[in-house]
């Protein structure tokens, strides 16, 4: 079997694992347990493909692997705060209330905990597996597309399939990806990851959710211009991150 079919094949396996089996599971210690697993199942596939080592798909604790991540949380978060700002100043959605206090403490501890998890094992498959697979294999410039559009689509098992969620995951994706290629490790990617979904998770709580969020909102029918939102914000967030590119740890996979 083919190094190239071999990677197909774990990128695959994984990306089933996450989408059908921890994502699709409805009680939480089966989701823990799953998520336990994933790790054993990854170091697998890694042995057979010849990688082995957590470090070469960016899972590397470098000396200040934190600050990345929390530097990445806090551009994710606050990005993602000020489009829905801009959401609701132009009447995308209005405020219906907040949670009562001790449930907010509750779901917000709850979205966090879910969110990281989520980021972090779709950022191993999505991101890490395929530059720890193909650099030094086929052009930097072309592993970067690839996991682009693996993103994109990947992103579909949660927002099913439409050009403006395409369009959407591949601007965002633009952000999560040079931060993985910038840095050499997950970190920052998974805190951009981690924040802006964390702040999703306070509008709208984790997904699949019928709660809603921590801030109870109601939306109102979509317009061009929402949606432009969408897309300017996460590319306002990639300059942004492009800008502060010498600011960030690096580490070699």
């Amino acid at each position: 079997m083919s190094y190239y079919v071999k990677v197909i094949l774990g990128f695959i396996a994984l990306d089933l694992y996450l989408n059908l089996g921890i994502a699709k599971s409805s009680q939480f210690y089966i989701q823990v347990i799953l998520v336990l697993l994933f790790f054993p199942l990854l170091k697998g596939i890694l042995t057979l493909t010849k990688v082995k080592e957590y470090k070469k798909i960016g899972i590397n604790f470098h000396q200040n692997w934190w600050k990345n991540m929390m530097i990445g949380f806090m551009l994710g978060f606050s990005f993602w705060l000020m489009k829905y700002i801009l959401v609701y100043l132009f009447g995308g959605f209005k405020i219906a209330g907040v949670m009562p206090f001790p449930k907010m403490i509750t779901s917000l501890l709850m979205i966090m905990l879910i969110f990281l998890v989520g980021s972090f094992l779709n950022d191993i498959i999505v991101r890490g597996f395929v530059f720890g697979h193909l650099i030094g294999k086929i052009p930097v410039r072309w592993v970067f597309i690839i996991s682009l559009l693996l993103y994109s689509l990947d992103d579909t098992w949660n927002e099913g399939f439409s050009m403006s969620n395409t369009v959407f995951s591949l601007i965002l994706g633009l952000s999560l990806t040079y931060a993985i290629f910038k840095t050499g490790s997950l970190w920052l990617n998974t805190g951009i990851h981690w924040g802006l979904n964390v702040c999703y998770g306070i509008f709208n709580g984790p997904l699949g959710s019928t709660d809603g969020g921590i801030i109870i909102t109601k939306y109102e029918q979509s317009t061009i211009f929402l949606e432009m939102i969408g897309y300017i914000v996460p590319f306002v967030m990639f300059l942004f991150v492009y800008l502060l590119r010498n600011k960030f740890e690096r580490e070699k996979c």
